[in-house]
């Protein structure tokens, strides 16, 4: 069923009193401090259709309503202008880049809490998984004649480091001989993460308890126990206890994504509901997608549902900018000295 521009007005006008003040609203109030010309048995009539349609509801007997998930999910795609960034705002976003940022992970640290200091919420920064990332180089350091450390650059920049066990005596020169195997094959696309031990299994010098390689690409967050400052410790305490456990975490908000139709450029919102995580039903995630490499990353916010959307939304889809901006002038900086 669609709904008319009269029905817009007012849906816009229950979410923008909800947001600010957190209350329902009747009819009277939504002329008085909207300005809507309408009577207010018109605005009823209106209020009563988005309520059989599922974009309002009452709390209790009053007349006042209050929006359901379909009622924002409605406003957020049709009817939220999303707030620019004044001036000073973004002065203030560039210099704290200023300083030369050249590794993915300082970046991702800086920007996560930089969206926490501006939003007051979690910030979050999500590395791209690195088992999809292609590789750069590889780089093969001769500890002792049993020990390797492989370093592993990826195309976005990401450093892994990775310890070898060998069960025969290697040299630096035979070492050096499958650097160099290993490189060529980097070069050629032919190897990824999943199949470096593999190769240099083929060489016969690991030993046989070989771990398997699980993707470990860095997922940064900050400023977790200000979004739940309002509620008894015993309410969030699962929560908060979920939010130690960083991998899991991680790999929740990565699934989100990937189960989501995420454009890349686009600012993205996830009520709590839809997170699966109890304790988060009252609360939203909003990301936005960066490219790193030839892979995507994620940079968002955790905060109450009750949030300023607008001027949230605006802030992400900015900062993904300006990181996208950076990692940009990085990679080509690096073909430049490639040549």
């Amino acid at each position: 069923m669609s709904i008319s521009e009269r029905e817009k007005l007012v849906l816009n006008a229950i979410v923008n009193y909800y947001l600010t003040f957190g209350d329902t609203i009747g009819s009277r109030t939504l002329v008085k401090k909207y300005g809507i010309d309408l009577s207010s048995a018109t605005i009823r009539n209106v209020m009563a259709d988005l309520e059989d349609m599922g974009y309002i509801s009452k709390t209790h007997t009053s007349s006042g309503r209050i929006p359901t998930d379909k009622g924002y999910k409605y406003y957020l795609d049709e009817l939220l202008k999303v707030e620019k960034l004044t001036k000073e705002e973004k002065n203030n976003i560039e210099l704290e880049y200023e300083h030369r940022v050249n590794e993915l992970d300082l970046l991702l640290q800086k920007t996560s809490s930089l969206l926490s200091k501006m939003t007051t919420y979690a910030g979050i920064a999500i590395e791209p998984s690195t088992i999809i990332e292609r590789i750069k180089k590889i780089e093969l350091v001769h500890i002792d004649e049993f020990l390797v450390l492989a370093v592993i650059v990826t195309e976005n920049r990401a450093v892994k480091t990775k310890k070898i066990m060998l069960d025969q005596s290697i040299s630096k020169e035979e070492l050096e001989v499958i650097s160099r195997e290993l490189n060529t094959k980097v070069a050629n696309h032919e190897i990824n993460f999943g199949n470096i031990e593999k190769f240099i299994l083929g060489k016969k010098l690991l030993t046989d308890d070989i771990e398997q390689y699980e993707d470990d690409s860095k997922f940064f967050i900050n400023n977790v126990p200000s979004i739940f400052k309002d509620k008894n410790v015993n309410e969030v305490s699962e929560v908060l206890e979920l939010f130690h456990h960083r991998k899991d975490i991680k790999l929740l908000f990565e699934q989100l994504v990937k189960n989501r139709d995420s454009s890349y450029g686009k600012v993205n919102v996830v009520f709590g509901e839809e997170l699966g995580i109890k304790g988060l039903e009252d609360y939203s995630f909003v990301y936005s997608l960066y490219k790193a490499g030839s892979s995507q990353g994620i940079l968002g916010v955790i905060g109450p549902k009750r949030m300023a959307y607008s001027k949230t939304m605006g802030l992400i889809k900015y900062v993904t900018q300006e990181v996208n901006k950076i990692l940009n002038k990085i990679e080509r900086k690096d073909e430049t000295n490639d040549k």
